[in-house]
């Protein structure tokens, strides 16, 4: 990739557009439109005397036409004049970088996942914007950052410097736990989800053996992976039992970092999987198989691992009423194998950035504008509901507590300014969280997520040296598939995996990995 400029841009861009919009728009908890102050601390809001600042907009789902009603509000409510930069999502890297080509630069600038960042930051296109400045712009989202999930600072550093604000993905602080087929479990002896790794493992094998559909076939497997597509979606708990995931970096014994594939604790996981799958637990398909087919879901296996959103109170009552095939599922615990205590993975709290074009400090007050109108979208109720809904009565109802679209609206609010354009942050919140979901849905999540140890990727920042090896994942998954069917022995042959995957890279990867950990 080569940049000229600011304006001059050509060359290739890796877009990564990860947690995007926010969850369930359409649905939501208990009602309440209390405001709060929309003003960042420390700023001064500017007077409706004084001239409208002009903000350039870039984000995605942009309104067809200017003077939209969201545009209005936000307009009128922060004395600001808002230029919408419309790119096209499917098309987006080719036509930004036309756009950039002009001259131009956005101000407040949807950045589609840590490369983004890491290029834009480094052809100075952004300005930087210090942690610490954003903990007093936008306290409540540094609240949550800390929190939830403390280590996320550093996933979008870099070179040590802060570009980007992150659009907190709020599943990404829960963890990912083993729902069960509750029908199978109780046809095999079972009232509840197995608590030690030695139940689980007895009930893999009783959902293969004891006939738990109860069709008189032994056409039923325990468990089953992604071996297409995704070292990282599978197996997820019997890893975590281990305390490891195998596509996550992690501190060892020493205090270094680690990747998990290549740790004994990875080894010993699939010392357990190779068994299961030597007995016919596993099903076989796991090695081509994609997750499309839905195997949990369609019957084939009793387990899976998966977000909280999946099987929620409120989809599966919804499953009830559509799905011929329909069977409760239950939530599981986490545990550990011998001498393991157990942990559940959890994707993390960051994926895409909010940044600010290199030119907003030559207007006077812009950038203070700026802070106060996001901190606004993140912390202010009235603010959330009309970017996120429009106005009660006339786009949308209160149904059971929940703001609901009005039929006849159809698709029209994208259009209207209302929705992703304007409301990337405020989908983002957890404060709003009790009006896009039903409250059963997240007294369930809070009760089954309690006191879960969780997994997060110690590394999740740019490794300079990644692009440089883009056939180590192909190594992975090639030995990942032939370690559990047993094509390569876990004794001796993991030393040799470990060895050729330094030689493809790892090891410069590791070394990065760790010096830019402990300069942090």
């Amino acid at each position: 990739m080569k940049w000229w400029s600011k304006g001059l841009i050509v060359g290739t861009l890796l877009v990564s557009a990860v947690g995007c919009t926010g969850a369930n728009d359409e649905t939501a908890g208990k009602t309440g439109t209390g405001s709060s102050s929309s003003a960042a601390p420390g700023s001064n809001a500017t007077t409706k005397s004084e001239k409208p600042i002009e903000i350039s907009w870039l984000s995605f789902d942009f309104p067809k036409d200017d003077g939209s009603i969201g545009q209005k509000y936000i307009e009128e409510k922060f004395n600001v004049k808002l230029k919408n930069i419309r790119i096209d999502r499917t098309n987006w890297k080719d036509q930004l970088n036309v756009f950039l080509a002009s001259g131009e630069v956005p101000d407040v600038w949807l950045l589609w996942g840590i490369s983004d960042v890491d290029t834009y930051s480094k052809q100075n296109l952004l300005t930087e914007l210090p942690v610490d400045e954003i903990r007093a712009k936008i306290p409540e989202l540094a609240a949550f950052v800390d929190e939830k999930n403390p280590s996320a600072w550093n996933d979008g550093l870099i070179a040590g410097k802060s570009y980007g604000i992150p659009i907190t993905n709020l599943d990404g602080a829960y963890p990912l736990l083993p729902y069960y087929n509750q029908n199978w479990l109780k046809a095999i002896g079972y009232n509840e989800p197995p608590k030690t790794f030695a139940e689980f493992e007895d009930v893999m094998y009783k959902f293969r053996n004891n006939d738990p559909d109860g069709n008189g076939k032994k056409d039923t497997y325990g468990i089953t992976g992604k071996g297409a597509t995704s070292i990282a979606d599978s197996f997820q708990n019997v890893f975590g039992a281990f305390d490891i995931a195998p596509t996550y970096w992690a501190l060892n014994a020493s205090g270094d970092l680690q990747y998990g594939l290549t740790t004994e604790q990875s080894r010993q996981a699939m010392k357990v999987l190779n068994k299961w799958f030597k007995d016919g637990v596993i099903d076989p398909e796991f090695i081509t198989a994609d997750g499309k087919k839905e195997e949990f879901l369609n019957g084939l296996v009793g387990t899976t691992t998966a977000s909280w959103t999946y099987h929620r109170p409120s989809v599966q009552e919804q499953d009830k009423k559509t799905k011929s095939n329909f069977f409760p599922r239950v939530a599981g615990k986490v545990f550990g194998a011998e001498g393991y205590k157990g942990y559940a993975p959890a994707w993390g709290i960051t994926g895409n950035y909010l940044g600010m074009g290199i030119d907003v400090g030559k207007t006077p007050g812009k950038k203070e504008k700026i802070w106060e109108i996001l901190n606004a979208m993140y912390t202010d109720m009235d603010t959330m509901m009309f970017l996120s809904y429009g106005q009660e009565g006339v786009h949308y109802d209160m149904v059971d507590g929940l703001p609901t679209k009005k039929p006849e609206i159809g698709d029209q609010l994208k259009n209207m300014g209302i929705g992703s354009f304007y409301g990337l942050l405020p989908a983002k919140a957890m404060k709003f969280e009790p009006m896009r979901s039903p409250k059963a849905d997240l007294d369930w999540r809070a009760k089954v997520s309690a006191d879960v140890p969780m997994l997060f990727n110690q590394v999740k920042f740019i490794l300079p040296s990644a692009g440089k090896f883009p056939d180590l994942s192909n190594l992975e998954k090639q030995y990942f598939i032939k370690f559990i069917t047993g094509e390569v022995d876990l004794d001796g042959g993991f030393e040799n995996f470990v060895k050729e995957w330094k030689k493809a890279g790892g090891e410069v990867l590791t070394k990065e990995a760790n010096e830019i950990y402990k300069s942090k």
